[in-house]
């Protein structure tokens, strides 16, 4: 014995529960091997695809799409209900089952396709040598079909990543096309913007507010000037005017020959006349010559009248008005050019005040065109770089897939696995007899044992008599064995056919077991 346990007892029950235990085991073996003989064959037909590298180096062409994102778009591509379906009625996989729905054709399809991507070394670094190969499977009820589907395949994937290829050039290359397009006419636009508001604004440019500043410096000297000139003009008419209040001439006035010989002839009739009588002739002569030349210079005097208000004749310019014409035009002259100095001084102040703000919306503008010619430049490097794009990927040298592994047919199935199934079957009626037996010895609660009568009756007994069968009772147990092993073996596979045949195939009836 091993502690409790009665190695011989044990052995002894077993026996007892053999008949069982050949039962149960032979129930799951007769299923499983009749469920791994009669699940349909499954071919498989593979191919391999060899990603090749972009065959013309251009470090300023786009970067290739990584191959198993291609993959992986072209699978979900294909895994549609309509491809699905159409690739099904190409192959002709259910030509001889015309009763199946168009559902369950698509997802029998589903389970028959398998891509099998290499996936590359995570610490490999991108653009690393090195082979990329995708692998695509089909499965089908028969070789042939099996090699056709995966043509089909590989037709598709080829014909597929050529269009996407070509059409991920052609896109890049008429996006490009229409930034460029979109940004010459966003430049125009924004280089007539500025333009027109350096024409509304020309006086108030920051690029001429130094040259507004020397102007306005220039005129606040002139101003200067014109006050100086201004104070001595009317310096200079003060004093005229006082000079002829006193005098009764102007100083400045220039006399005719006739009014100077007048003077002159006055100035001697003084001096005469303190010497001699004005009976005197000398006296007479000389008031004569005075009295014909004064004559004269009245005339001459009337001569220079000027026109009154009205147009009426006016009066003859006196000495003072003649003096100071001049310096009142001046004067004039200078108050018109004061007014003007001012006036444009107070535009150069009101130019010069909105400077700041005008310098701050032409900058913001400059700005948005400078940006606008950088993204078109940049725009034209990148429509160069998809026009060299296109052109290689028409030219088939960019990234690739070729075929480097035809489908072929194989005559070997990849599945049910019979061994395995029926394996399986085998240990599994095993496990199950052995663990009913097991069961049903816990459950049984009747005094079998000498040591069990001791233990529950306390008696001990002094011998002990096991119950003995007959000849004939073990004949019977024995053939009622056999018949039992018989049907079960004969019966579990019928109803199994039976069931493959009238409904739908086992291998759907039990997913899992191909």
């Amino acid at each position: 014995m091993l502690g409790n346990f009665d190695i011989k007892y044990a052995w002894a029950v077993f026996k007892r529960r053999l008949p069982y235990f050949l039962v149960i085991t032979t129930v799951f073996a007769a299923i499983a091997i009749t469920i791994a003989f009669i699940l349909p064959p499954v071919y498989q037909s593979s191919a391999s695809l060899l990603v090749e590298p972009q065959q013309i180096s251009d470090t300023d062409t786009a970067a290739p799409v990584d191959p198993y994102e291609q993959i992986q778009i072209i699978e979900q591509r294909l895994m549609t209900r309509a491809n699905l379906y159409d690739m099904a009625e190409r192959i002709g996989l259910y030509a001889d089952q015309p009763d199946l729905s168009a559902g369950q054709i698509i997802a029998d399809m589903k389970t028959r396709i398998e891509f099998i991507g290499f996936e590359p070394d995570p610490t490999t670094k991108p653009g690393s040598p090195g082979a990329t190969i995708i692998g695509v499977n089909f499965f089908a009820p028969t070789p042939p079909l099996a090699t056709k589907g995966a043509n089909e395949l590989v037709s598709i994937i080829l014909q597929e990543n050529t269009r996407m290829r070509t059409d991920r050039a052609s896109d890049t290359l008429d996006f490009f096309k229409g930034e460029v397009e979109r940004l010459t006419n966003e430049i125009q636009a924004q280089s007539k913007k500025i333009a027109d508001f350096k024409t509304a604004n020309i006086d108030a440019l920051p690029d001429s507010q130094e040259s507004r500043r020397t102007q306005d410096e220039r005129n606040q000297q002139r101003l200067l000037d014109l006050d100086r000139e201004e104070a001595s003009l009317k310096n200079q008419r003060a004093s005229i005017v006082w000079v002829f209040e006193r005098t009764g001439r102007a100083a400045n006035v220039a006399l005719s020959p006739e009014e100077e010989e007048l003077q002159s002839l006055q100035s001697q009739l003084l001096q005469q006349q303190a010497i001699y009588k004005p009976t005197s002739p000398q006296i007479r002569v000389l008031q004569s010559r005075i009295s014909a030349l004064q004559a004269l210079v009245q005339k001459q005097q009337a001569d220079r009248a000027v026109p009154g208000e009205g147009g009426a004749a006016g009066k003859p310019l006196s000495e003072l008005d003649v003096e100071l014409a001049p310096i009142d035009q001046r004067l004039g002259d200078i108050a018109a050019e004061r007014a003007a100095l001012q006036k444009a001084s107070a535009d150069l102040a009101a130019a010069q005040a909105a400077t700041p703000k005008n310098e701050m919306v032409l900058n913001d503008l400059e700005r948005q065109l400078t940006s606008l010619q950088t993204q078109y430049t940049n725009a034209v490097n990148s429509l160069g770089q998809a026009q060299v794009g296109e052109k290689i990927e028409v030219m088939s040298k960019g990234q690739r897939f070729t075929l480097i592994e035809a489908p072929f047919d194989r005559n070997a199935p990849v599945s049910p696995q019979r061994l395995l199934i029926s394996a399986a079957g085998l240990m599994g009626g095993l496990g199950a007899a052995l663990g009913f037996i097991v069961l049903w010895e816990m459950l049984n609660r009747s005094i079998r044992r000498p040591v069990e009568l001791s233990h529950h009756l306390g008696i001990q007994p002094i011998i002990t008599i096991p119950y003995i069968r007959t000849a004939g009772e073990r004949r019977w147990r024995r053939w009622a064995v056999v018949g039992v092993l018989i049907f079960i073996i004969v019966a579990i596979p019928l109803v199994l056919l039976l069931v493959h045949t009238q409904y739908e195939p086992l291998d759907q009836l039990i997913p899992g077991l191909g």
